[in-house]
């Protein structure tokens, strides 16, 4: 039997797929293939909106994640992030179901909203913005999603919620930050740092996320699942120093909703608490913060 991977082709997805061959796996790739991710020929792919497309296949584990990502990547696709969220979900749940496997949903740390001083543990409540941005609309969308599968009886859902996730191959397209800084620096650019710089995040390694992923698949159970390194937490100003020290260039504070528009919205502070994962699974997030930087070429 193999996995389905739905959006196996987008960077977390490669990775993924990357691993499942590594342990002898047999994979198969669902993919709508907009985020113009690298191709594959090592296993089959199948273009097409995992929300329209149905497979009675045994699968051993359907992994979903297939979705509008990003804060930048997001904006394009306000409106419709919800009817997709769910529509892809809604099929990789019946899938499951009628397997009987686990489903590996890949959620979004974006759901807690902040969590309590930018600390954010499984049992903490979730909070919703008042600001109608394309990215309430994502966290909402994947928000119910999570309850959607949680409220579903005999489903096994193990819900995913990875922490700022970097590394190669990521694309600066969705406004990730450390590829948007190389592809600045690789044209001589200024690395632009979103003010007010301050604000903190918990850089994780993507070989990290995918091989907490891999361990919540074989060891972990349904519910709730943070993957992060909480000791790479770091200011935005902080990272710009470190990535110059690596890479090189020089940095300058600049205003979002100058570069993205006034519908831009900057993320609350977050960071993980990983212990549940660190605790239960055999699994333990290592790469530093960096090597995370030394990788992020595009």
């Amino acid at each position: 039997m193999r996995h389905l991977v739905t959006g196996g082709l987008g960077f977390i997805g490669q990775h993924l797929v990357d691993l499942l061959l590594a342990e002898g796996e047999d994979v198969l790739i669902v993919d709508d293939h907009r985020s113009q991710g690298a191709w594959r020929d090592d296993v089959e792919v199948a273009v097409v909106d995992i929300g329209y497309w149905w497979s009675d296949e045994p699968f051993a584990g359907i992994w979903h994640l297939a979705s509008p990502v990003g804060p930048v990547g997001v904006m394009s696709e306000a409106g419709r992030i919800t009817g997709e969220v769910f529509r892809g979900a809604s099929n990789c749940l019946n899938m499951a179901l009628e397997c009987g496997v686990p489903l590996i949903h890949v959620s979004t740390s974006e759901v807690y909203g902040g969590g309590e001083s930018g600390l954010c543990a499984e049992d903490m409540e979730c909070r919703v913005s008042p600001n109608m941005s394309a990215r309430l609309e994502y966290q909402t969308a994947k928000l119910a999603v999570e309850v959607m599968m949680r409220n579903t009886a005999g489903l096994d859902a193990r819900i995913i919620r990875p922490f700022n996730v970097a590394g190669p191959g990521q694309r600066p397209g969705g406004g990730f930050v450390l590829p948007r800084w190389a592809e600045q620096g690789r044209t001589g650019q200024p690395l632009t740092v979103y003010a007010p710089g301050s604000q903190r995040r918990a850089m994780t390694h993507v070989h990290d996320i995918v091989d907490g992923m891999w361990a919540v698949y074989q060891h972990g159970n349904a519910g709730l699942w943070n993957l992060g390194n909480p000791n790479n937490r770091i200011s935005m100003t902080d990272l710009a120093d470190l990535f110059v020290d690596v890479h090189g260039g020089r940095w300058e504070l600049v205003d979002p909703q100058e570069l993205h528009g006034p519908a831009f919205v900057e993320a609350a502070e977050k960071f993980p608490d990983a212990a549940k994962a660190i605790d239960l699974l055999e699994w333990t997030p290592h790469r530093t913060l960096r090597q995370i930087v030394e990788d992020a070429v595009l």
